[in-house]
């Protein structure tokens, strides 16, 4: 019997068979399909490669072919342009010496062909030059060749390249003259540019003395410079090799010499375009191995897949096993799969009786674990819950498990706020739906409730129907949830104040004791810190919120730096601005971000500010997480406590790249009317030379055209009429020419750099004051100037300014009372603002915005004047980067203001 009760020895652990694992037998089969495909991808990528080498040499031979061709084409032209003075040269004109004559040949080609010619004498002296830029006076290399009576090119000056032609006496050798177009290399641009080269090509022309004529890629920048060193030391009619581009980009470049000028054409073309057959090779190469690896990957899976569907079934009977479901014996698989499968079988058989007996025990751990499961989940999420509501069910759910309860709530006071008075409401509820209790109102206060909101402690009613404190009020109200077993508790803060009351019920009576209100009464003191947190955080939360609203009312990127001027924790608007990561931004590492030519400043003069306690003002370039940079325009301002210390920098960028770009767009704009001005008052000046020729030679013709008339009854009539014409056409020169030197005078005032300096404007005013005070007095006016602001501006400027705003003043004075001109000024929104004033005649509210245009005038013209000055100041002032405006009424008087920035760059 003593051998029966003892246990059987414990069998030994068989060891578990290995596993077959169908993705090794898939794997190596899909490495031999891939060794058989090997060779036949080597064998395609040497196919490939040898293709990409030729696709590439035909390449290089398309670029010299093209510099013959291009070559061929500038000999063509340079020789037509010879042939066309050569023609030219055998004018009679000139053969007799004829110049004028000879003119009204070259102007007449100039007509029909748009050539523009040139004739000097052997000296270099110009006889005839009618094209569109004066040509020197002077002999160089080109000019002596065409005076050994052979045709000569030059090379590149000033954007230009000259053909010579030696003009000979017939039958002579004697050199009379050189005939000469001066043409734009862009001519000989256009040229390379007509023959279709791809756009990624570059053509250069380098002339005799190796410097680029032209090119077809950014000539402006390039034409005039020396060639690049391989090009000069080239020699030969043509020959090829690899080198770089002016802009150092690498290339392959050929060339061909254009004999008649002797130039030579060079063409590049992009190592990137050389390279493009072998990646194109590359590209069919991948597919090519791609597809074989398909193909070689679908026949190994066909063929696994009669040698794993066995081993798979067996692999499903292990996970049978290893899940406690059954696991019978497979059946028409192999000997040895039926083996494993047996084995598997009988292990899976003892599983299930040992699983039976683990069931067992663990239904006693659960019934002991599983309220303190609810106890450690309730602990987590009162430890980590901020919102009230969650957590407050969280709380009601958790006790109403703990207890046993049939329905549970918790009912939260609210002190007195805006809102209204101080008030319960229930926040939480389990069991019931809300309008059970909602719809009753606030609990009745009776006294076995009246305890439990007095914070008096936990009030427990095993049967509250019979219980004395309930029945105060009539009893249960009809249709409330049937209770009988009640539990309450106070939820207090640790400061004494009460923040709500959990309240539980059941249907049936003395279903809580001591042990459940001990539980509840340990939740309360939990729930009532988590509470105090939730009401703090929401709290934080409300001030939060308030600050992000203002970050996102400042209209550009808001951060923040310590103390010291260094940038510390979280700056998320700056790290979505240039995508730096805190590790990378923190201290100065944000001036990483700023673009390399603007770092040094700023960081000197952020430090600067920071030493000195004061507003941080600047501007620079940083760039954006895209890589872009982009102009910011800084604000930053210290935050003191109260003690006088800085707490921290708050600062915003700013992106004011839209503004910089159109207030340079403004200034080219303004130079490039500035320019036309120029050209055109340089171009009216001409034919106004010749009209006052004209006019001269009339006046001086006016004896002889007396003497050719006398005796003639119209003869006197004539006479009359002739001298009034001509002085009408000398006082509508002198009026015309007054207006082309105002255009001039302008048009350089435009162009003047400015020269910034501190200006004591009180003093400077009252110098253009004394200067005209003699007019002043003549004209019966006192000129008063007041305390002015100083400012840093360019002198000459200013003085232009208020010197013609005086002059304007003093003009215009009325004559029926004594004039008044007073000048005043001070400092507003950082910017200085000065009046002009005068009591003089005023200007109508119509030609307020007139007077400030070119040659308008406004009143009645009895002064002299040619319309001009306040353009001129208007301009002045602009360029100062202030404004000028006007206010104005007829005879009472007239106040211009300006307006100047304090400092000028």
């Amino acid at each position: 019997m003593l051998m029966q009760a003892q246990k059987a020895p414990p069998e030994p652990a068989r060891p578990a068979p290995a596993r077959s694992r169908p993705g090794s037998i898939v794997r190596r089969l899909v490495v031999f399909a891939l060794g058989l495909a090997v060779p036949i991808l080597i064998f395609g990528g040497v196919v490939l490669w040898q293709f990409a080498g030729a696709a590439r040499a035909r390449l290089e031979a398309d670029a010299l072919g093209r510099a013959r061709m291009e070559a061929a084409a500038v000999d063509r032209e340079v020789a037509s342009l010879i042939a066309t003075l050569e023609a030219l040269s055998l004018s009679n004109a000139l053969q007799r010496g004829d110049v004028t004559a000879f003119r009204d040949q070259m102007q007449e080609l100039a007509r029909r062909s748009g050539l523009s010619a040139t004739l000097r004498d052997p000296d270099g002296r110009r006889l005839i030059d009618i094209g569109p830029e004066p040509m020197p006076e002077r002999l160089d290399g080109a000019d002596a060749q065409a005076l050994a009576g052979r045709p000569a090119v030059s090379g590149v000056v000033d954007g230009r390249f000259r053909v010579t032609v030696p003009v000979v006496r017939r039958g002579g050798e004697a050199v009379l003259y050189l005939l000469s177009f001066s043409l734009p290399a862009d001519r000989i641009r256009n040229l390379l540019a007509s023959g279709g080269v791809p756009k990624d090509w570059v053509m250069s022309v380098v002339d005799r003395d190796d410097r680029v004529l032209t090119r077809t890629r950014a000539p402006e920048r390039f034409t005039g410079i020396q060639a690049p060193d391989d090009l000069r030391r080239a020699s030969g009619p043509e020959g090829s090799w690899r080198g770089t581009s002016l802009e150092g980009e690498p290339l392959f470049i050929a060339y061909a010499w254009a004999g008649v000028p002797d130039w030579r054409i060079a063409v590049g073309v992009p190592e990137e375009a050389l390279a493009a057959p072998v990646r194109a090779s590359l590209v069919w190469f991948a597919a090519l191995g791609g597809m074989l690896a398909a193909v070689a990957a679908v026949l190994a899976l066909a063929f696994a897949r009669g040698i794993a569907a066995p081993l798979q079934a067996l692999r499903d009977q292990a996970v049978a096993l290893g899940r406690g479901r059954p696991a019978p014996v497979l059946a028409g698989v192999p000997a040895e799969v039926a083996a494993v499968s047996a084995e598997i079988a009988d292990a899976a058989q003892r599983q299930r009786e040992r699983t039976s007996e683990r069931e067992g025990a663990a239904a006693a751990l659960r019934s002991e674990t599983q309220r303190l499961e609810v106890l450690n989940r309730l602990g987590t999420a009162l430890a980590s819950e901020l919102d009230r509501q969650r957590l407050g069910d969280a709380v009601v759910e958790a006790a109403t498990r703990l207890t046993g309860a049939a329905y549970g709530a918790l009912f939260e006071r609210v002190p007195e706020g805006p809102e209204g008075p101080e008030h319960w409401q229930l926040l939480s509820l389990t069991g019931a739906p809300r309008e059970a209790f909602t719809r009753f109102g606030l609990p009745r206060v009776t006294t076995l409730f009246s305890e439990t909101f007095a914070a008096g402690g936990v009030v427990l009613s095993e049967d509250v129907t019979s219980d004395p404190r309930y029945g105060s009020h009539g009893g249960m109200p009809k249709g409330h949830l049937p209770v009988r077993s009640y539990l309450a508790v106070p939820v207090v803060s640790g400061t004494g104040a009460t923040l709500g009351a959990l309240l539980f019920g059941h249907p049936e009576s003395h279903r809580f004791g001591s042990r459940e209100a001990a539980l509840v009464e340990g939740l309360a003191g939990q729930a009532a810190v988590a509470m105090d947190n939730a009401r703090l955080f929401a709290s934080v939360r409300r001030e939060q919120d308030r600050f992000e609203a203002a970050v996102q009312a400042v209209r550009g990127v808001l951060w923040t730096n310590g103390p010291d001027g260094r940038m510390t924790n979280e700056q998320p608007a700056w790290a979505a601005l240039t995508g730096q990561t805190p590790e990378q931004y923190v201290g100065f590492g944000w001036a990483e971000a700023v673009h390399p030519d603007d770092r040094a400043a700023s960081v000197e003069s952020w430090n600067a500010a920071v030493a000195e306690r004061r507003r941080y003002t600047h501007e620079h370039r940083v760039r954006r997480h895209d890589g872009v940079f982009r102009i910011y325009a800084i604000q930053a301002v210290p935050v003191l406590d109260p003690d006088g210390a800085i707490r921290e920098w708050v600062g915003v960028h700013s992106d004011i790249t839209e503004q910089r770009t159109a207030e340079a767009a403004l200034r080219e704009s303004n130079e490039e009317i500035q320019r036309y001005a120029y050209i055109v008052s340089h171009d009216l000046r001409a034919p106004l030379v010749n009209i006052m020729g004209f006019t001269s030679e009339i006046e001086a013709s006016q004896d002889d055209i007396r003497t050719a008339l006398a005796g003639r009854p119209e003869a006197s009539r004539i006479d009359a009429d002739l001298a009034e014409s001509v002085s009408f056409i000398k006082a509508a020169i002198t009026k015309m020419d007054g207006l082309i030197n105002a255009i001039l005078k302008l048009s350089r005032e435009g162009r003047r750099n400015f020269q910034s300096e501190p200006l004591a404007m009180t003093a400077l005013v009252q110098g253009l004051a004394d200067a005209q005070r003699h007019q002043a007095e003549t004209a019966g006016a006192a000129i008063a100037i007041g305390d002015l602001p100083g400012i840093t501006a360019d002198r000459v400027a200013v003085e232009q300014i208020f010197g013609n705003l005086i002059d304007n003043a003093i003009k215009y004075l009325a004559k029926d009372r004594p004039g008044r001109i007073e000048v005043t000024g001070a400092v507003s929104d950082g910017l200085a603002v000065f009046h002009v004033a005068d009591n003089g005649r005023g200007i109508d509210a119509r030609d307020h915005a007139r007077v400030f245009e070119l040659f308008r005038r406004s009143g009645t013209q009895d002064r002299p004047g040619d319309g001009i000055g306040l353009a001129h100041v208007r301009t002045l002032v602009r360029a100062l980067g202030g404004r000028i405006d006007l206010a104005s009424r007829i005879g009472e008087g007239t106040t211009f203001t300006v307006t100047l920035p304090l400092r000028q760059p």
